[in-house]
């Protein structure tokens, strides 16, 4: 019927073939992390396969999923930076003396007060 295709095709249950087919283009640190939690589900599922055949691997893919579904996707934390042209204002020391949509506002320094005194041990009677 046909020519005979060539088979280049990596085999199916090959995990970094199916990695490289899912995945989008993206930077190498996030392909490299993609492929490290990949990797980790794998083991867990086929961990789960050695200890209980079939039905550990069932168990062991669906705890994954349960997992996946409470926790919701990782979020990454970016750290937000603020530029400012000079030092930030020390209100406890200086105060506030600003206008706000054309009323004056002032507020004097806080009064510094000394630090609390250690609590006495109580004596039991």
């Amino acid at each position: 019927m046909g020519e005979p295709s060539d088979n280049t095709s990596p085999e199916p249950d090959d995990p970094a073939a199916v990695a490289d087919r899912a995945m989008p283009e993206r930077g190498d640190d996030e392909i490299d992390r993609e492929r490290r939690i990949a990797d980790a589900r794998l083991s867990s599922i086929a961990a789960g396969r050695r200890k209980g055949g079939v039905a550990g691997a069932a168990m062991a893919g669906a705890m994954l999923a349960l997992r996946d579904i409470y926790e919701g996707p990782t979020k990454e934390e970016i750290p937000i930076e603020v530029e400012a042209s000079g030092e930030p204002h020390n209100l406890d020391r200086d105060g506030v003396d600003m206008t706000v949509e054309g009323v004056d506002v002032t507020a004097p320094p806080l009064e510094r007060k000394d630090p609390l005194p250690a609590a006495k041990a109580r004596r039991n009677r």
